[in-house]
């Protein structure tokens, strides 16, 4: 039995590819990815030598490309990538797996969208897509996850990278909070659906706290060290141009991932437990416990190369 990873490069992808390996189900797992950048490959390849599965890596330029590697699987896994400009939208590669899947026999066909990997200009549009693949998939489960937290979290990871590195993070309060997931409980969710459950469902994962963006910075404040403070709104050039303002110059100042954060944080909306089958990731791991008794770590052996590139980062 073998697995096709889709967008397999980031950090939330990454915990279901060390539950998969992991779990000595499949004798081949394909990881494919636009890969945009060296980074996005070194990332992968840094941790695909930490397992000791049978791990592929592939690249898809084009729609054959995508095409090529769908044969070589009979269960298929998509998470939504965390790239915010290299690509004009999130939904085209979905579209483009979900055409090519529905005329072939999988075991298995599921997606992971995470908010926090959203262009910010599609927001809700997963809900649309799941509803028009389940008509040719039967067996498609989607999940839908609120913010996530813990190692394989990109949210909290790129704002504990930014606290540790004392730079500034445009913030603006809008009073939201949001119920984050932790990153280990949603790989048990997408595990059990890679075992069959959930078959033909549209999941939203997300934890039982509620809880608002300030209060998450503080969390992580804490589990990094005394020494660590947010500095926030602090930068005098966000003051003039800041990150979540659509212009030429401020894509030049930023990178993506950063902009696409602090979008995320001043756009963010409650996800509602309406629309979906179930609501799954109730009552598992609590942010506050988790932070409170877990020290975040920074790696910063890897690089991020097209970061370098952005005047402010």
């Amino acid at each position: 039995m073998s697995l096709l990873l889709l967008n397999a490069s980031n950090r939330i992808a990454q915990g279901f590819l060390k539950v998969a390996a992991e779990s000595g189900k499949y004798e081949k797992i394909i990881c494919a990815d636009i890969f945009p950048t060296y980074f996005t490959v070194q990332r992968l390849l840094k941790f695909k030598s930490s397992l000791s599965a049978n791990i592929e890596l592939f690249k898809v330029g084009d729609r054959q490309d995508l095409h090529d590697v769908i044969k070589q699987a009979n269960n298929v896994l998509y998470v939504s990538h965390d790239y915010y400009q290299t690509t004009a939208s999130k939904k085209n590669l979905l579209v483009a797996t979900l055409d090519l899947v529905k005329n072939r026999n999988y075991k298995t066909v599921a997606y992971v969208a995470p908010v926090e990997h959203d262009h910010q200009e599609e927001i809700d549009e997963w809900k649309h897509l799941e509803v028009e693949g389940r008509r040719f998939i039967p067996q498609l489960v989607g999940i839908r996850s609120d913010i996530t937290f813990g190692p394989n979290s990109t949210f909290t990871n790129k704002l504990a990278q930014r606290i540790y590195n004392g730079e500034s993070i445009y913030f603006q309060n809008t009073g939201q909070s949001c119920a984050p997931i932790f990153t280990g409980d949603l790989e048990q969710i997408v595990a059990q659906v890679l075992a069959g459950s959930h078959a033909g469902k549209l999941l939203l994962a997300k934890g039982h706290k509620h809880i608002d963006f300030k209060s998450i910075i503080h969390l992580i404040e804490d589990s990094l060290g005394s020494a660590y403070k947010a500095k926030l709104n602090q930068s005098f050039i966000e003051k003039v141009i800041h990150p979540t303002n659509n212009c030429i110059i401020g894509q030049q100042l930023y990178c993506p991932s950063y902009i696409n954060l602090t979008k995320l944080i001043a756009n963010y909306k409650a996800l509602e437990n309406t629309g979906y089958d179930q609501v799954v990731g109730d009552k598992l791991v609590d942010i506050e416990e988790y932070h409170k008794n877990n020290k975040t770590v920074i790696d910063q052996s890897l690089k991020a190369d097209y970061q370098l590139s952005y005047l402010v980062g």
